[in-house]
């Protein structure tokens, strides 16, 4: 049994309740170093209160409540209570350092330095935030997830604050945060997320599906009780020690599936799912041979995700069968441990290793979130950017396998351009043809898991704007369309020298010198300066190094005056600190 403290430490109530709920779920929280969080913040906060009214250490204190349904540890739940003591500019980074470490001041100054994403933003500022949150992720997970829990109490707690707020909140939370919580495999958070807005983003279908869901409660725990009675005698039957329970659908899935497939609620046969617990690995498998001995199997919908976990970690064997009555339901069946990190995902696996060379699951995924992260580096337009990162946040997945054997994750419909790609970038780009087992096919057709895939490339083959029309992968649209926009702007340095070519008695050659911060967007805007300015580039030096940009142009000038409007109007550039020439004009006469 848990022991409690026998006086509170805090002397108040909402924290005594809070420590509660921690040493319920892990009792080797350190009580002291949460107490002294919680005065710390308590302090912090107290000329802050929410629109409900509430003193604004209630929302500190329910962050941290989530995060102990995480399962985290005292350094992130410390964070967690502290994550707006910098924002509201009551506390500093030296000062959560002194009393806590520097470890946790890192966290709470991370949490800080992302933005609520807002639509009412300039999309540079939101892709740019997007981009600060994937570094985070790279850098400390538990920032996220920190952020993950504020994001979480703010949804529920949204009615008091303005339609418009309510709106924009609740869209956000569907198309960045429900997201990449999905992507992380923290469950239990995206689908709360995705409930949540579904209620404020279309409150009549929410308030409809919630009351067909509550008349058919005693429906469904009736059918879930005719399974579970003769799968438990089976189970025990073949000592296996099981845990069998229903587990009914989020309305937003429901909601979605109601409208992807033009259906009715009651059309809906997979509202649950039975769902069973055991030890082992070995047992799934088993306990999977038994329910397709005991019902019969729907065999196009088995899949197993032991043998190929999604990209988020998870693990289980899904399979349809035939139940009683001759309706079809889906059965999983994992382990308690892949049950832990299909609930929380990659939360469950934050360990330090204290330099221990071997690479975890945990490794993995942030090396795909780095992958990532690369590839918004060969997208410009910041639209661009939120728009593929949502496609490869929230797509299911495909298998499919190389010619020799090796597996590769594609997103659902992927083609074999998105193959190539994930294969190698230089494949992607040279790639002409495909064969899916042995068998010639265009590269817009759909893979399918389980296929093997083979790529026929030639030196000669660039890609094409229409493979945009068909590839799935971020990967995939990026290298495209890097590929494309270098050919544009080369395309354009051969026109300017053409134009230069045939007006040489007119102009004369400048080399100029452009120095800055590099960002989405930045070539294109000073190109289109020059552009606005009627300058031909004859040629140019482009370099980036360390997001430093080092770039020389040479471009054809009317006269001085022409040169020095046109430095001017690249100093004006947002990110460029300096523009000047390299070489002298002419001297007139």
């Amino acid at each position: 049994m848990t022991k409690f403290p026998q006086k509170s430490l805090a002397d108040d109530p909402i924290f005594d309740a809070f420590l509660q709920h921690a040493l319920q779920s892990r009792s080797d929280y350190n009580v002291k170093l949460l107490t002294s969080a919680f005065h710390f913040a308590r302090k912090a906060h107290r000329d802050y209160f929410r629109k409900s009214g509430q003193p604004y250490i209630v929302h500190a204190l329910e962050v941290g409540r989530i995060l102990i349904d995480l399962r985290q540890d005292t350094a992130t739940l410390v964070a967690g209570i502290l994550h707006d003591t910098i924002a509201h500019g009551t506390a500093t980074h030296a000062q959560i350092a002194r009393h806590f470490g520097a470890h946790i001041a890192d966290l709470v100054d991370g949490v800080t330095r992302i933005k609520d994403l807002s639509f009412q933003s300039q999309e540079a500022e939101q892709a740019e935030n997007f981009r600060k949150m994937f570094l985070s992720l790279i850098n400390d997970l538990r920032v996220v997830l920190i952020k993950f829990c504020e994001r979480l109490h703010n949804m529920r707690t949204l009615d008091p604050l303005p339609p418009e707020t309510r709106e924009r909140m609740a869209r956000e939370s569907l198309d960045i945060y429900a997201p990449l919580a999905h992507r992380l495999g923290v469950a239990r958070i995206r689908w709360e997320l995705e409930d949540l807005a579904l209620k404020w983003l279309e409150p009549e279908a929410y308030r409809a599906i919630s009351k067909k869901i509550r008349l058919k409660r005693r429906e469904r725990e009736a059918y879930i009780e005719e399974m579970r009675v003769p799968l438990q005698k089976m189970l025990v039957e073949a000592n296996i020690r099981g845990e069998i329970t229903g587990r009914p659908k989020n309305f937003f899935s429901i909601h979605r599936k109601m409208q992807t497939r033009s259906k009715a609620f009651e059309d809906i046969y997979d509202l649950l799912a039975i769902r069973i617990l055991v030890d082992t690995v070995q047992e799934c498998y088993h306990v999977l041979g038994m329910i397709h001995s005991l019902y019969t199997p729907v065999m196009p919908r088995f899949k197993d995700f032991i043998a190929t976990p999604k990209s988020n970690m998870y693990q289980s064997l899904h399979t349809t069968v035939i139940g009683p009555r001759g309706l079809m339901i889906e059965v999983q069946i994992r382990t308690h441990e892949m049950h832990q990190t299909a609930e929380v995902g990659i939360a469950a696996h934050w360990l330090y290793k204290e330099g221990s060379p071997e690479r975890s699951e945990l490794d993995q995924q942030i090396d795909r979130l780095r992958n990532m992260l690369e590839w918004q580096g060969e997208t410009s337009e910041p639209q661009e950017i939120i728009e593929e990162l949502k496609v490869d946040l929230f797509s299911n997945e495909i298998y499919v396998f190389t010619p020799q054997g090796d597996l590769i994750q594609l997103p659902d419909d992927a083609t074999p351009v998105d193959f190539a790609f994930a294969v190698h970038t230089e494949i992607g780009n040279r790639c002409v043809s495909a064969r899916i087992d042995d068998q010639m096919v265009p590269l817009s057709t759909p893979l399918e898991t389980g296929q093997t895939v083979e790529i026929i490339t030639s030196p000669h083959q660039r890609p094409h704007r229409d493979w945009l029309d068909f590839v799935k992968s971020a990967k995939a649209r990026s290298c495209i369309r890097r590929v494309l926009r270098e050919e544009a702007f080369n395309q354009s340095v051969r026109l300017g020298r053409d134009m230069a070519d045939r007006d040489q008695t007119e102009t004369f050659t400048a080399t100029i010198q452009v120095t800055g911060k590099d960002r989405t967007n930045l070539l294109s805007d000073m190109t289109q300066v020059m552009s606005n300015l009627g300058v031909p580039i004859a040629g140019a030096r482009i370099e980036t190094r360390r997001e430093e940009i080092d770039n020389q142009f040479q471009v054809e000038i009317k006269d001085a005056d022409h040169l020095e409007e046109l430095l001017q109007n690249l100093r004006k550039v947002p990110n460029i600190t300096s523009a000047y020439r390299l070489e002298a004009p002419p001297e007139s006469g």
